[in-house]
């Protein structure tokens, strides 16, 4: 999960990479046209889309509102092995802290909570205008991603690309990897996140 400039210049024969190359940098050249190339198709958009609308709150049907997505990973993360490595599960507290890092400075907001424990996010995370996603394909709920406007995530590839299809305001754990963990030393904040995410 370290980036490595080696790979930009590879040679021009078919080439197997036996690793995870998670990091914004080795495309970030041709991002605007992986925005074209990588979209959903028309029957995912459309579910996505409907489901939306139907999650508008009726007060906010004629008024200008922004949708903030959020993505908690946790159920295999719950396990203590990846804990010892520094995979920080998320608490509250950060949820509480990234929420109203929006509802701080907008007047309207809906959170859509995206999740592998949509019964956790139920009880703990809290917030006025918030809707959670249930029964969709793993698909669905990333086009869902792609119409929010900004993102709060978690751990986890899936939670990244929730927040680069977003393509907004982008808060992520700070404590993530634990400073000092086996995890901190594959992988890099600095490679993994775009420097303008802000860590909370």
């Amino acid at each position: 999960m370290l980036y490595d400039n080696r790979f930009e210049q590879l040679p021009k024969r078919n080439v197997s990479l036996l690793k995870y190359l998670q990091s914004y940098k080795y495309f970030l050249e041709v991002e605007d046209q992986l925005r074209v190339d990588l979209t959903f198709k028309s029957n995912v958009l459309d579910t996505a889309r409907r489901w939306l609308d139907k999650q508008t709150p009726d007060k906010w049907r004629r008024k200008k509102f922004v949708r903030v997505v959020i993505h908690v990973r946790r159920t295999d993360y719950t396990l203590p092995v990846y804990d010892r490595e520094g995979w920080a599960l998320p608490t509250t507290d950060y949820f509480g802290r990234a929420m109203s890092y929006f509802t701080d400075c907008l007047e309207r907001v809906q959170f859509v909570s995206l999740s592998d424990d949509p019964a956790w996010c139920q009880k703990h995370l809290n917030a006025r205008d918030i809707v959670y996603s249930t029964g969709h394909s793993p698909a669905v709920d990333m086009a869902i991603a792609s119409l929010c406007n900004h993102a709060i995530i978690t751990i986890g590839s899936y939670g990244w690309w929730v927040a680069w299809f977003a393509n907004g305001i982008t808060i992520t754990q700070k404590n993530f990897p634990r400073i000092g963990s086996t995890l901190a030393m594959k992988l890099h904040r600095d490679d993994y996140y775009k420097p303008d995410w802000i860590g909370l």
